[in-house]
């Protein structure tokens, strides 16, 4: 049950949006076993007014939540990853780029909890 939110200050077209969510739904499956596209939920907020180190350059902020715990190892990968992307399809340099992980043992869906 992956819930992945995107905000940057970076204007991102419809296409290039459905790229970022394909590829970060690639990437998820790719670092965290049994994390798929199926549960995955995603929001991007582009156009933000955003600064990191006081500055309004391209900035990436990435917040993931997660059902159940990983190991460092596939934070590492997935955090790697998920600055590939920012660089290679938003043009946002990887130190401007924040990734966060939220691990919870309570995810409701559909009526009830898991």
């Amino acid at each position: 049950m992956p819930y992945i939110e995107i905000s940057t200050n970076a204007s991102l077209d419809p296409a290039k949006i459905e790229t970022l969510k394909a590829k970060i739904a690639a990437s998820l499956a790719a670092s965290f076993p049994g994390k798929t596209e199926n549960w995955l939920m995603v929001r991007v907020s582009a156009g933000e007014t955003m600064f990191f180190a006081g500055s309004p350059a391209p900035c990436m902020m990435v917040d993931i939540s997660l059902f159940g715990a990983q190991s460092k190892a596939n934070y590492q990968k997935m955090t790697a990853a998920v600055c590939r992307l920012a660089g290679d399809e938003c043009g946002i340099p990887a130190d401007r780029v924040y990734v966060k992980y939220s691990e919870y043992d309570k995810w409701g869906w559909n009526g009830s909890n898991f």
